[in-house]
């Protein structure tokens, strides 16, 4: 096995490979060889007209490829692709793509007259190049499991949090789906928390970030509200969920979003929110630094590194990734 890094995740490929050593000195009972497992060498040239040259430094010949990539941007999806296609020409056993945020999972279905359907796009061009799998962090949408023909491992981001909210014992706790697209997603994560109770926003939107109403269905009144969801963007909708729950008599209001895309107005919006925090992950992590500066301690960055090393673990050496991940 070797593991390598894309431009955008090198910092998140050190953690993980400090999780991989620390699960590897875990087994090591168990007959396992330990070696020391550190990224690979792999350079990312760039022409300067933007054109992207990835070159591995090192040998990677019936090799176990994990490349760490967040595809948030075109370049970021390009360099991967180019990426998959050296290690196949290079001779690589299999290529694991370890994208924790897959972008445009937004796109599952076409909600519009002659609209793309921009995910099984993605999955297409990515099988095209020769990716043998790809382990990924909270689909927008499930189902689009079933736009790739190579198996997806497919991670539950409620386990990055769930630790952090027990560590703080929030008392009278209320987990609240922001749509009806977020109610599995938050009724899973109100089973780790027996005493909690949950409840529901109906939100109506007229356009992609912009939403004409919505009104909230269930109790909240006295209660201490997380409000879980996959992603937050301009963090309108947040903003204007926080501010209905208060004024549905509770005490505090939080929000968990696996993906911290964080574009447009979203810094503006969380600093004049009312919310006590927002916890999001560092599966999108180049900017991340320069926002929470902007807003201190509302932002919450918790590393989604733990999920990962452990399910690279788990595949390496045919283990039960759920059981390694069990919440």
């Amino acid at each position: 096995m070797k593991i390598f890094s894309g431009s955008s995740s090198q910092e998140l490929t050190n953690q993980i490979c400090v999780i991989l050593n620390k699960e590897q000195k875990r087994f090591s009972s168990m007959g396992i060889v330990e070696q020391e497992i550190i990224p690979g060498k792999l350079k990312i040239d760039k022409f300067s007209d933007g054109e992207i040259l990835p070159l591995f430094q090192e040998s990677v010949r019936d090799e176990d490829v994990f490349f760490v990539q967040t595809t948030n941007s075109s370049d970021n999806i390009m360099e991967t692709l180019l990426v998959i296609d050296a290690a196949k020409r290079a001779g690589c056993k299999s290529f694991t793509l370890v994208a924790p945020f897959q972008a445009y999972s937004r796109q599952d279905k076409t909600d519009h007259l002659r609209s793309s359907i921009g995910s099984k796009v993605l999955a297409d061009v990515l099988t095209t190049a020769g990716m043998t799998r790809v382990m990924t962090i909270d689909l927008h949408a499930s189902a689009i499991q079933g736009f790739y023909n190579v198996p997806v491992i497919h991670l539950n981001g409620n386990k990055i949090f769930i630790d952090y909210i027990k560590e703080h014992q929030i008392e009278d706790l209320t987990i609240v789906a922001p749509d009806q697209g977020a109610v599995k997603r938050a009724s899973d994560f109100c089973k780790a928390f027996p005493e909690s109770t949950f409840a529901m926003i109906n939100k109506k939107r007229i356009r992609p970030n912009e939403i004409h109403s919505m009104e909230l269905v269930g109790d909240v009144e006295g209660r201490n509200v997380v409000i879980v969801d996959d992603m937050a963007d301009t963090l309108g909708t947040l903003k204007k969920a926080s501010e209905l729950i208060m004024a549905k008599g509770a005490k505090s209001v939080r929000a968990i979003a696996t993906h911290g895309i964080l574009s447009g107005a979203a810094m503006e919006n969380l600093y004049s929110s009312q919310l006590t925090e927002l916890m999001v992950s560092d599966s999108i992590p180049s900017t991340l630094q320069k926002e929470k500066d902007q807003v201190g301690d509302k932002l919450k960055v918790i590393s989604c590194d733990r999920i990962i090393g452990k399910s690279i673990w788990g595949l390496v050496n045919r283990q039960s990734i759920h059981e390694l991940n069990a919440i």
